[in-house]
């Protein structure tokens, strides 16, 4: 375009020059012509006339060889035969070539996703039709190649129908190359990457021979086409591939999550019963049963613990867990969580040392999440440390406004090709030390993975056979004297409801879960009024008044019955209702939660946290957490659940 500007200002300018010669050409002759007297010019002025004008032809002529020789070349450029055309068709011819090339270029389907097939039959379609207009021909025709057949498939077709089918004239494109064909009909194939994907063809005017800008145009809308055809279908393979990892998760996750319900009831029997019996609700017992019966406990606990690692991991894998963050003052929590791991330290004979910083250093992390990092952390240096060990806890400001907190052994360490199986999901580490020790090969991967969701990062540093340093940063924050408050993890005292001979409705079907809990609420002063089903609830409703519902998901689980509904309609709206369930997910319950439940418990409950919320949710106050806000937020949209004002429901171990 450059050159054409500079053609025209060339041309304008000759012209103007030509006009100058003439006027200027003409004043001598008009002198000789009708010479006077008194108006005769002197000799050397007309000469002088003469020379100028001269001088102007010849720099006129100059102009117009070099505009010529400028033409001559852009149009070899451009592929044009300019064979004895005059200058000003020759102008012309280029402008038209100039025009066609950027109409040809201006669809530029790089810059667009085409992700449905209605998608590329629109682009093709142009392109056909574009061919057409651009060549000025009698028809075109777009056909696709299937691998699968090896046939052509006329698609898109504009214009007088060709006389031959595309598969006889365009088999040569297969093999990569132009079929030669009538002397008016061009072929060009489709191509991308050495693959086959169709071919363009354009039948001219009969007659016409294309040109070699033709062709550059047919190789241009040729490129076009095949650069829309990969387009989408490398767009559709990745929305295919994207669909089948969103269910090969979701697969997983519900595998994972059915595993843990499957495990959650028959734990929660087991720990329950231990804890009724040591509590002396089945006669006395002696001390050695009750040391053998709290190690049944101990490790009833520490399954429970696996099972809620892989759970965990499952809702971080399927994107269901969101961190409810607040400031956390890290002097506080550090000492309070190494002594909740002292007695395991000690186990060792482990020299467990936390070095406080001068510094009050503070973070902004979810604190159940960040409880169950530093646990993780801590109880693998305790665990991977052979016996008479030591175990270094401190926390540090580094660059960048950030704070790092550290845990250093003296264990087996973990040598360099090792280094990738430590956050991978069910892999451990291989020594001989290590594979001894118990594990799910999850505690890492999950620390990993909540150290992210919450803004975070995890690393480590190790040398065989002499220890590893774990260390977890996050954005640091100013630290104040409020975060001091209830920073405590120490455990407190728990101790056993007072029923006060208040009624609960228990709804569970009849087994020994439902038996044993039915005996602990009578022992606290409860009184139990059994129902099995749907049926004996509502009947039980209707025959005597009850201060509190207990219903088991094993009885709401049922999809044809809306037992919750059922009872808020038949009942007093400020009547407490607990749901007890295996079900960890929040899609799982959520009907439960929608339909006004009080208080969602998670399977295994202990006896003793039962008793407390069933007390107090009949005195109206209940002070648990409510559903964790960033998961209501996330699957509900922040809806507000139709409960009574005066209570609040709250799924405290839900996603959270």
């Amino acid at each position: 375009m450059k050159v054409l500007r500079q053609t025209m200002v060339k041309k304008g300018f000759a012209y103007f020059t030509l006009f100058l010669v003439a006027m200027i050409a003409v004043v001598p002759l008009v002198d000789v012509l009708f010479r006077s007297p008194a108006s005769q010019l002197p000799s050397l002025w007309v000469r002088g006339l003469n020379f100028v004008a001269w001088s102007m032809v010849a720099t006129f002529l100059l102009w117009r060889l070099e505009t010529r020789k400028s033409l001559l070349s852009l149009a070899r450029d451009l592929g044009i035969d300019t064979t004895r055309l005059p200058l000003e068709r020759m102008l012309s011819r280029v402008l038209s070539e100039v025009e066609r090339k950027n109409r040809s270029l201006s669809m530029n389907v790089l810059e667009r996703r085409i992700s449905s097939e209605k998608e590329l039959s629109d682009t093709l379609e142009h392109v056909v039709e574009l061919a057409r207009q651009l060549l000025g021909a009698q028809s075109s025709e777009l056909a696709l190649y299937d691998p699968d057949t090896q046939l052509y498939h006329s698609s898109f077709v504009v214009g007088k129908p060709f006389r031959t089918s595309a598969q006889a004239m365009l088999s040569g494109a297969v093999e990569g190359r132009v079929e030669k064909s009538s002397p008016d009909v061009m072929v060009e194939p489709i191509a991308f990457a050495g693959s086959v994907l169709g071919s363009l063809r354009v039948a001219l005017r009969s007659g016409e021979a294309p040109s070699q800008s033709d062709r550059q145009i047919m190789r241009l809308l040729a490129l076009q086409s095949g650069l829309a055809i990969v387009n989408t279908r490398y767009t559709q393979q990745l929305i295919r591939l994207k669909a089948a990892s969103e269910e090969s998760i979701k697969a997983k996750t519900g595998f994972l999550a059915n595993l843990s319900h499957e495990l959650r009831g028959p734990l929660g029997i087991m720990l329950n019963a231990v804890e009724l019996v040591l509590d002396g609700l089945c006669g006395s017992v002696t001390e050695e049963q009750a040391e053998t019966l709290s190690m049944i406990r101990t490790n009833g606990e520490h399954l429970l613990e696996l099972i809620n690692d892989v759970l965990d991991y499952a809702k971080i894998e399927s994107g269901k867990i969101v961190p409810h963050r607040s400031d956390i003052l890290l002097h506080e929590i550090l000492k309070d969580l190494c002594g909740v791991v002292r007695q395991q330290a000690e186990g060792k004979s482990h020299r467990l040392v936390y070095v406080p910083n001068d510094e009050a250093l503070a973070i902004s992390c979810d604190r159940r999440h960040f409880r169950q990092m530093m646990i993780n952390l801590l109880t693998n240096a305790i665990k991977y440390t052979p016996d008479g060990g030591t175990i270094e806890v401190w926390a540090e400001r580094i660059p960048g406004q950030k704070v790092r907190i550290n845990v250093k052994d003296s264990g087996v360490g973990i040598e360099a090709s090792e280094r990738s199986k430590v956050f991978s999901a069910f892999e451990r580490v291989e020594n001989s030390y290590s594979l001894v020790q118990e594990g799910s090969g999850l505690g890492m991967p999950l620390t990993k993975r909540l150290a992210e969701v919450n803004g975070g990062q995890i690393n480590f540093d190790s040398v065989p056979q002499q220890g590893s340093r774990f260390w977890l940063i996050f954005p640091s924050i100013q630290a104040t004297s409020d975060m001091a408050r209830g920073e405590s993890e120490q455990p407190r005292e728990e101790r056993d409801a007072e029923g006060k001979g208040n009624t609960v409705l228990l709804v569970q079907r009849a087994d020994d879960e439902r038996g044993m809990v039915a005996r602990y609420m009578n022992h606290i002063g409860f009184r139990i009024v059994l129902a099995s089903n749907k049926l004996e609830a509502l009947e039980a409703l209707r025959n005597e008044p009850v201060d509190l519902i207990f219903l088991d998901n094993n009885v709401v689980d049922s999809p044809e019955d809306d037992l919750v509904k059922d009872i808020r309609e038949g009942s007093p709206k400020n009547l407490p209702v607990i749901l007890v369930t295996t079900r960890a997910f929040i899609f799982d319950i959520e009907k439960y939660l929608k339909g006004g439940i009080d208080r969602c418990l998670i399977k295994p409950v202990k006896l003793r946290e039962l008793g407390t919320t069933c007390r107090q949710l009949i005195d109206g106050n209940f002070s648990g957490e409510v559903i964790d806000s960033a998961e209501l937020e996330l699957s509900k949209r922040q809806k507000r659940l139709k409960t009574p004002a005066s209570k609040l429901l709250g799924v405290d171990d839900i996603l959270h």
